[in-house]
């Protein structure tokens, strides 16, 4: 379903609906709606509503920052419970320091606080674990999954069906595959005494009757010919309440991407999106500055330590700068704390960073791998070279080749490039030509669908990146 001009995956959503009203009413049970008398701690967690609200929202945006709602985590039962056991602690361990800091102060006996207090979490995420174990399960009936239609001979029809087999199984099922809509037979035909053969078509079964009979909820069209697409029967099927989408458009939905493969700055141009306007990068630059001050305060400390650490391992400058191409295809100069050796580059040819590099330091291997090599790149967000987020920049040797090999490969500088990014959480970093071009499948469909909406889901993103380091080099 479409949420704030975003396609959000229904189990999601109703996970994320499930966790917050049962955090709310263990919130309620605790007494925030009145004063409890036989609670064992009402005094510390009598809160009025609007509080226990925010409470409630600020669960969710945890568990959704650790990615207990994304789509590996519905599919793969070994993922969720390892989401979930970080989430329990993110939970805890905070709410455990506050309430023995509160104690504390007050000058009262907390080690009996804290012991209610784990045993009432405990009992929390139990439930909650069992309550989310019995909605995996129900989300995963088919009755509850959207029913697809996939109608077309083109590869990309086999790319919708193998999507929907592995990945997209939370929420959808194929009802069907309809490669074409017509019955081709040899007929023949006299001319005089010469007995001749053609070809002729004719249609099968209406599109309509096919789609009612499978009870389908969408039509997936993916031709290898659009000029035999039987558009009249699309036009029936979506007057009757049945949706149908190309395959761009329903590959853009699914997996937050553009197909390179396929689209064209034709369909680029008529399709919705794009939306650069003054305004919108007014906002998108006065938080950047808000949030820039914000970072160079609390990431002072880290960034002492990593200083330190750094120093201590060897000789070398605690900085490195490098060309980057930044919006409209400026160049600027990038900051970030060395994590490679003074001579990564001695013969001075530019090298992708691979998965075992070499290259890098002790310490720059732990820093790469949970982003705060990148901290020195707030400076550069203050600067206006960059932004929070945006597509990674690359230097400019790679961007030479890279234009040449990748069409629409320059729509990526149409904004400012990011510290983080819509395709920095959903793909590891670009260590070749294959790598970079599946990395501008998802900075096109940013630039595209950029807004406060997607900038705040890939910020949350962020977290579960850095948390379990996918991606980093």
């Amino acid at each position: 379903m479409k949420l704030l001009g975003h396609h959000v995956a229904v189990p999601a959503l109703l996970l994320a609906l499930v966790d917050g009203i049962l955090f709310l009413g263990t919130l309620y049970a605790l007494g925030f709606a009145g004063t409890c008398q036989v609670c064992a701690y009402a005094s510390a967690t009598h809160l009025e509503f609007y509080e226990a609200a925010f409470l409630a929202t600020a669960f969710v945006l945890i568990c959704a920052s650790i990615g207990l709602y994304n789509r590996d985590a519905l599919l793969g039962f070994r993922v969720f419970v390892q989401r979930f056991v970080l989430a329990t602690q993110f939970v805890w361990i905070p709410a455990v320091l506050v309430m023995g800091i509160a104690k504390a102060a007050a000058d009262a006996p907390f080690g009996w606080y804290l012991g209610i207090l784990t045993i009432n979490i405990a009992l929390f995420f139990a439930v909650l674990f069992v309550i989310r174990i019995i909605l995996l399960w129900v989300v995963d009936l088919p009755m509850l999954k959207r029913r697809i239609l996939i109608v077309g001979d083109a590869p990309q029809a086999d790319a919708v069906g193998h999507f929907i087999a592995t990945h997209g199984g939370s929420h959808l099922r194929s009802v069907g595959h309809l490669r074409q809509l017509y019955v081709v037979q040899d007929t023949p035909i006299a001319s005089g005494n010469v007995a001749l053969q053609s070809q002729v078509a004719f249609h099968a079964a209406p599109l309509l009757q096919i789609a009612q009979s499978v009870r389908a909820e969408e039509i997936v069209v993916a031709p290898s010919d659009r000029r035999g697409t039987p558009m009249w029967q699309l036009l029936d099927c979506k007057l009757q309440g049945i949706r149908v989408t190309d395959y761009l458009s329903f590959w853009e939905r699914e997996t937050g991407q553009i197909d390179l493969d396929v689209v064209g700055p034709g369909w680029l141009a008529t399709a919705e999106g794009f939306r650069l306007d003054m305004a919108r990068r007014i906002i998108k630059r006065s938080l950047d500055i808000f949030v820039s001050l914000v970072g160079l305060v609390v990431g002072l400390p880290i960034g002492l330590l990593v200083a330190l650490v750094i120093r201590l391992e060897g000789k070398g400058p605690l900085f490195y700068r490098q060309e980057r191409v930044g919006r409209d295809g400026q160049v600027f100069w990038i900051w970030k704390f060395r994590s490679m050796r003074v001579d990564a580059e001695r013969d001075g040819v530019p090298r992708w960073a691979g998965v075992t590099d070499d290259r890098t330091t002790r310490v720059g291997r732990f820093i790469r791998r949970v982003r705060i090599d990148e901290l020195p790149q707030v400076f550069n967000v203050l600067r206006g070279d960059m932004s929070f987020i945006g597509p990674r920049p690359e230097r400019p040797y790679f961007v030479e080749q890279l234009r040449k090999q990748i069409p629409l490969y320059d729509l990526r500088h149409r904004v400012r490039p990011g510290i983080t990014g819509w395709a920095q959480v959903n793909h590891p970093y670009g260590a070749s030509l294959e790598d970079t071009k599946r990395k501008l499948a998802f900075d096109i469909y940013y630039v595209k669908n950029q807004d406060m909406i997607l900038d705040f889901a890939i910020l949350l993103q962020t977290v579960r990146v850095m948390l379990f380091s996918h991606g980093g080099r």
